[in-house]
């Protein structure tokens, strides 16, 4: 063997040992949900990927991520509703986390075993995030039980582990590396690079976050968007350039979508009820993404048009939700 085999194989060993006492042990962590509060097309890379200026924000509609360590080797995934998402277990944004975590480290191979549970709230196609978010849950668990390990074993400063951990989180997806920082964020290239904003005056409001029936495919969204943007001419978001170096200009007149256009061409439902709530808080309301998924920030004093909202909304079949903006969650911990 090889001295970087041995030196794999005895580094495997210490994790294992490291891992044992939470061998059995629930470790918890909250996954929010994610909401584009403005999408910006800004170019389109030689590879297809497009490059884009997004505003983002938390909300409290959330998973929730239980990861279960084990001495025995595999990943198990659980579904909660079953049914929820594909039995592709392999496929799983989380469960490619629990991988990629590892391989930013050098290991072909997790040292050690885990069984993961998806508590599914976020509803599923909707641009919401939801998987992406279960995904940097299970980075964060891993960074938390063992960056100070790795950290020492491999010489690295934080900021070398951050770099490693955002990398691994890029490979999953690019709504994970938002979703590992959450919170209100200036995100741009294909997602990749992620600017925290102070989230003073927005952090606690009320969102409303309205799901149609009818999902929006991934796939499907960005063949119908290439075919309808063939070309896409370079440029520049200049409005949020000014929102993130003075908060103070406000939100209403950023809430845009470029997506808006072919996903309500895509699933009409969704125009019916971006209607609803516009007609009820106009300026303030937008399509997430690219799903199915529209939101509303109403102002404080406005609770009175929500019964209404939801009665029409009720008859689109829509499901409305009722969140808040917040900061990302606590730290996962074990549950004895």
């Amino acid at each position: 063997m090889s001295g970087n085999g041995i030196r794999a194989r005895v580094l495997a060993e210490q994790f294992r040992e490291l891992a044992a006492p939470h061998y059995g042990k629930p470790l918890r962590e909250r996954a929010l949900a994610k909401v584009n509060l403005r999408l910006k097309v800004l170019g389109r890379r030689p590879d297809g990927f497009h490059l884009l200026s997004m505003l983002n924000c938390s909300a409290s509609l959330s998973d929730e991520v239980e990861l279960v360590l084990s001495p025995e080797p595999g990943v198990e995934l659980e579904l909660r509703p079953a049914g929820a998402l594909s039995d592709d277990v392999e496929g799983n944004l989380a469960v490619r986390a629990y991988r990629a975590f590892w391989r930013a480290f050098d290991f072909e191979q997790p040292p050690f075993g885990a069984r993961i549970t998806l508590e599914k709230r976020i509803p599923v196609g909707a641009g919401l995030g939801g998987g992406s978010s279960d995904a940097a849950a299970v980075l964060r668990i891993l960074s938390g039980l063992f960056q100070f390990f790795i950290q020492a074993d491999f010489g690295l400063s934080d900021g070398s582990f951050q770099h490693a951990i955002s990398a691994a989180a890029l490979e999953c997806g690019a709504d994970v590396p938002y979703a590992l920082t959450g919170g209100l964020c200036r995100v741009s290239g294909i997602g990749e690079v992620v600017d925290e904003l102070s989230s003073e005056g927005l952090a606690g409001r009320e969102i409303l976050i309205a799901v149609p029936p009818v999902p929006v495919p991934t796939k499907a969204f960005y063949d119908r968007f290439r075919t309808t943007h063939p070309v896409v001419v370079p440029t520049t978001d200049c409005a949020l350039d000014r929102f993130a170096a003075d908060p103070s200009v406000g939100l209403q007149k950023l809430i845009e979508n470029d997506f808006e256009a072919d996903v309500v061409g895509m699933v009409p439902e969704v125009g019916a009820a971006l209607s609803v709530l516009r007609g009820a808080f106009p300026g303030r309301s937008g399509v997430t993404g690219s799903g199915c998924a529209v939101f509303a920030i109403p102002e404080p004093g406005e609770e009175a048009l929500f019964g209404a909202v939801e009665n029409d909304l009720r008859g689109l079949e829509t499901t409305l939700f009722r969140a808040t903006i917040c900061e990302p969650g606590t730290p996962a911990k074990s549950a004895l």
